[in-house]
């Protein structure tokens, strides 16, 4: 199962002509990891489904919500939302300065059940691992702008990390952002909005900078 079908998934479970830009609402945040020589050399992401979705998402692996998620119900879980189409770039996105930074897929990924939400978490190595400077940004959202991500996990830093710090500064709408979002929302869930990377526009950010 590809990730591509939860979203067929979620559109097929609304009303003819719904409403649907953002559906899908997802809660996380990214964690910064250092190799030996104090190097960034990957991200761990971290994606906290809503109810919804999750119940969506074990419904369709026949999973049952209310039980204890067993060895393989965990690893169909994790593979369910890490196993990507071509061309995905997992809604993760890393900046050093103005040079955007390649990533790896999704690696090391592990599921969890949690107040009946469905948490995955994985790693993305960074294809060329770099000493972090002061305009190090991460972000995580959706380029369409069908899923909402926000980053409501404090940001850890593991690894040679000395001298490192990582601070969240929160996607805050002003009043053009704030009507576009309304504007969006009044998109059918199997259309696309016209700027093909608007999702960018509403996307907190985790800054990392190192001394």
């Amino acid at each position: 199962m590809l990730r591509a079908g939860l979203v067929g998934l979620a559109i097929a479970s609304l009303p003819a002509g719904a409403p649907a830009h953002p559906h899908v609402f997802i809660d996380g945040g990214v964690d910064f990891v250092f190799d030996a020589a104090g190097r960034l050399s990957a991200l761990r992401i971290v994606w906290i489904y809503d109810p919804l979705t999750s119940m969506f998402m074990l419904e369709d692996l026949g999973i049952d919500p209310g039980s204890d998620l067993a060895p393989d119900a965990r690893a169909d879980l994790a593979a369910y939302q890490t196993e990507w189409d071509p061309g995905y770039d997992g809604d993760s996105y890393l900046w050093n300065g103005d040079r955007r930074v390649g990533l790896s897929g999704p690696r090391s990924a592990a599921a969890n059940l949690v107040d009946g939400r469905v948490e995955i978490r994985f790693l993305r190595a960074i294809e060329t691992p770099f000493r972090p400077e002061a305009g190090t940004i991460a972000k995580i959202y959706d380029p369409t702008y069908y899923t909402a991500y926000f980053v409501t996990e404090t940001p850890r830093l593991e690894g040679a990390a000395d001298g490192c710090r990582a601070r969240v500064t929160p996607y805050t709408p002003s009043a053009p952002l704030a009507a576009l979002q309304q504007r969006l929302s009044d998109i059918a869930a199997d259309e696309d909005p016209a700027d093909p990377d608007v999702g960018a526009l509403f996307a907190d950010q985790v800054h990392l900078t190192c001394g």
